[in-house]
């Protein structure tokens, strides 16, 4: 599987757009090769990609993006370096609609990979935590992240708490398979569907 995070301009997939994407391969249960790339977004004032809340949090810079790739030309390399592998993220549904609205746009093809989201799997196992972050599960399981809200640290530290976080649902639940059962009687029907990949 590859795991994916993306740093975008704001919230909407259709209004907003990407400026950053991070993935790590992760083969026969082993971090692989990673994949990182800015991504320079359209915008109507030359040199003003994002807005300083952004860059705040990101720690992006508009200075940053002015040699970054457009686009089409880091979707199309983050498309072969993900291939037809399953996509893990954490509210991976996020980054999968600004990647599947950027793949139509972009590259007038869809992006077809299956996706599993580790967000309602921390729901299941802790389901009494007032906040589901990704720096909560970060934080209980003592996972740095040095760099949150880039997309590169913020892959590895999904992929660090996902592994973890099967572990002690398996053990929660009996067997990896009713803990995924668990999870997907707490999800939409569509999202459930994800669940049977694993």
């Amino acid at each position: 599987y590859v795991v994916v995070d993306l740093e975008t301009t704001g919230l909407d997939p259709v209004q907003d757009q990407i400026i950053e994407i991070g993935a790590l391969e992760v083969v026969a249960g082993k971090p692989g090769r990673s994949f990182t790339t800015l991504v320079q977004p359209v915008t109507v004032q030359p040199g003003q990609f994002i807005s300083p809340f952004i860059s705040r949090l990101t720690g992006i810079t508009n200075d940053g993006l002015l040699a970054a790739p457009r686009a089409a030309k880091a979707l199309e390399a983050f498309g072969r370096f993900l291939g037809d592998r399953i996509v893990v993220g954490y509210n991976a549904g996020f980054d999968m609609g600004f990647l599947q609205q950027g793949f139509q746009k972009e590259l007038r093809r869809p992006l077809p990979n299956d996706w599993v989201d580790v967000l309602p799997m921390a729901r299941t196992v802790f389901p009494l935590w007032e906040h589901y972050r990704l720096n909560n599960l970060a934080a209980y399981y003592h996972v740095e992240n040095p760099q949150a809200h880039r997309a590169l640290s913020d892959v590895k530290t999904t992929d660090a708490c996902y592994r973890k976080v099967i572990k002690d649902g398996a053990a929660k639940f009996g067997s990896p398979q009713a803990f995924l059962e668990a999870v997907r009687k707490k999800m939409a029907p569509e999202e459930g569907e994800q669940l049977s990949l694993w």
